[in-house]
């Protein structure tokens, strides 16, 4: 940990906060490559931090829309529970995994993700009744999702929102509070491996939830009074940004 730069962590945790709230994302997908490219936390380190960060983040968001009743309890609670299992599963399996492997499933994922989200798809928000979605779907998008942040310390919210709106039917608006719900109860279940297996350092840890609070607290505010236009378009700029930054750093 000789190269970590201390001093960025709490702004990398202010950052993937406020996208936790704003875009339902959890955080991970924004906070690992800012961990690992910007903060010089080692990439192992770097995923058992991140799940912490989203843990906390997710909470505070999943707090916040509940409030604008933005929560669809059912979407939540049984993609949350899949995903706990899933989260076993890929816990287990990132330990003799290389670094090079873990970046391209992270690569392929966040690529996949913004290929769904090009597809145009209407859905009536207002007719919309929360629950009423495909159940095995559902299970297995949980599961999927679940193993994801096992394997990669994401809460996965960048592929289930997409996955929300074009396999259940979903709209965007309502996708945010489950997501932060789901994220949230899949990172109870797979935080406690993470500790286990050494991949959770506490001094790290600590500096970047300094930020994460505000920064959910503030991002989910601004969610709720921001068109789902932009929000759709926000998403999509930071997936691609994302790819395009982590696919040069794993090549060259």
């Amino acid at each position: 940990m000789e190269n970590t730069i201390w001093v960025a962590l709490p702004f990398i945790g202010l950052t993937g906060g406020f996208f936790s709230g704003f875009l339902g994302l959890g955080g991970g997908v924004i906070i690992l490559p800012l961990l690992t490219f910007l903060g010089g936390v080692p990439l192992k380190l770097a995923t058992g931090t991140d799940l912490v960060h989203v843990l906390i983040a997710a909470a505070t968001g999943t707090l916040s829309h509940s409030r604008g009743g933005m929560i669809d309890l059912k979407a939540g609670l049984v993609l949350g529970l899949a995903g706990v299992v899933g989260g076993f599963v890929g816990s287990f399996l990132s330990v003799p995994l290389s670094i090079r492997v873990l970046q391209s499933i992270y690569l392929f994922v966040v690529a996949l993700a913004a290929v769904l989200l090009l597809i145009p798809f209407q859905i009536d928000f207002q007719n919309y009744k929360k629950g009423d979605f495909n159940n095995a779907a559902g299970i297995a998008i949980g599961f999927g999702v679940g193993s994801l942040a096992g394997l990669l310390g994401v809460g996965g919210g960048f592929v289930i929102i997409p996955l929300m709106i074009y396999v259940l039917k979903i709209p965007l608006r309502v996708t945010i509070g489950p997501s932060l719900l789901i994220i949230l109860i899949t990172s109870l279940g797979t935080i406690w491996v993470k500790f286990r297996v050494g991949h959770i350092n506490i001094s790290i840890t600590f500096l970047v939830l300094l930020g994460s609070v505000p920064g959910a607290l503030f991002g989910a505010y601004l969610s709720r009074r921001t068109q789902v236009m932009l929000l759709r378009m926000v998403l999509l700029i930071v997936l691609v940004v994302i790819f395009l930054t982590v696919g040069y750093k794993t090549v060259f």
